[in-house]
């Protein structure tokens, strides 16, 4: 029972994780306008967090946020 306890506890955590992966992703999708998988500035402007913050979540410097960079700057 002692273990059993700690593994419950860490498949929580990885499931609430997932969970929380997930609704980034769906956030993501949703300020994608253009389904092309990057978040313009233009894109990014219905957020006012992501708006203010583009420059410093576009790692790259390429003018869109990634997915990645998104997820970064969220987590």
């Amino acid at each position: 029972m002692k273990v059993l306890v700690p593994l419950c506890l860490c498949c929580s955590a990885l499931f609430s994780f997932n969970s929380l992966a997930i609704d980034v992703e769906a956030t993501f999708a949703e300020l994608d306008k253009d389904s092309n998988g990057t978040l313009s500035e233009a894109e990014a402007s219905e957020d006012a967090v992501l708006h203010e913050s583009f420059e410093q979540i576009d790692k790259d410097q390429n003018g869109q946020i990634s997915l990645t960079e998104f997820k970064q700057f969220l987590l």
